[in-house]
């Protein structure tokens, strides 16, 4: 990803501002699995075949840009996180060099 967002691990914390979720029962800090399991029990995901959107992932057809035709796999949901600011100048530069290794 271009973009500076890299995906967090299901056990890793997060906080956010007080009253950002008005209809998930979240606490202001919490770990990843912890919202993706108030988003399917807001849903009324849990126990159904669309909870696995954000485990294992559903079955799908994908149409891509960088690919020629349709291709079968998954899909799942994954929460990621952008730094506001780089907090030195070789952050960028390290987080290239990530994007590369990943191709």
């Amino acid at each position: 990803m271009g973009d500076g967002f890299e995906r967090l691990n299901h056990d890793e914390v997060v906080s956010i501002e007080a009253d950002t979720f008005n209809k998930l029962d979240i606490a202001k800090t919490f770990k990843v699995r912890d919202l993706i399991t108030a988003i399917k029990e807001y849903i009324g995901a849990e126990g159904t075949t669309e909870a696995n959107l954000y485990t294992q992932g559903l079955n799908c057809e994908v149409l891509q840009f960088s690919t020629e035709g349709w291709r079968k796999g998954k899909v799942r949901l994954a929460l990621e996180f952008c730094l506001d600011e780089p907090e030195s100048p070789l952050d960028g530069i390290h987080q290239q060099l990530k994007q590369v290794e990943n191709l």
